[in-house]
């Protein structure tokens, strides 16, 4: 059985998305959206002469790339404001499976339930069938690493 605890601060979140975003399917810009966009716009504005419409849809070409530039600031930024940012939390991994708790929240994940576990370069993230949990290698041994990788074997 192995026992840690950490914090949920700034640093941790930066890790978890930068981390998170290298396996997502989202870490690219949308350039067809964008490009579809300034083109209704493009259409809206000079062809239908609804020039209203068109600047909206130019917009929304521009918002939509703005939020791509700063989706790891807002990212954190919202988990900065969340209740449990600055709070302890343990991190149980034992035979049954990986256990944290905060005094927010308790997840448990076992070990039949796991689909997948991705060696970043900071830490791990146990890839599960709706979501992804991160577990930064700062508080984890080589002996974890073999324990949690022998677990997930199938």
């Amino acid at each position: 059985m192995f026992q840690s605890e950490f914090t949920l601060d700034k640093r941790y979140f930066q890790e978890c998305f930068d981390e998170s975003v290298k396996i997502s399917q989202h870490h690219k810009p949308k350039y067809g959206l964008i490009t579809f966009l300034v083109s209704l716009g493009f259409v809206s504005h000079y062809l239908l002469n609804q020039a209203y419409l068109g600047n909206f849809l130019f917009l929304l070409a521009v918002l939509e790339g703005v939020a791509f530039y700063y989706k790891r600031p807002w990212w954190v930024a919202r988990q900065m404001l969340s209740r449990a940012s600055g709070s302890k939390v343990t991190l149980i991994i034992d035979d049954e499976g990986i256990k944290t708790e905060n005094p927010y929240r308790a997840f448990s994940v076992k070990w039949q339930d796991i689909q997948k576990v991705v060696k970043t370069e900071q830490g791990l993230i146990i890839q599960q069938q709706r979501h992804n949990q991160y577990i930064s290698g700062a508080i984890l041994n080589d002996e974890v690493y073999e324990f949690i990788f022998s677990k997930t074997k199938k």
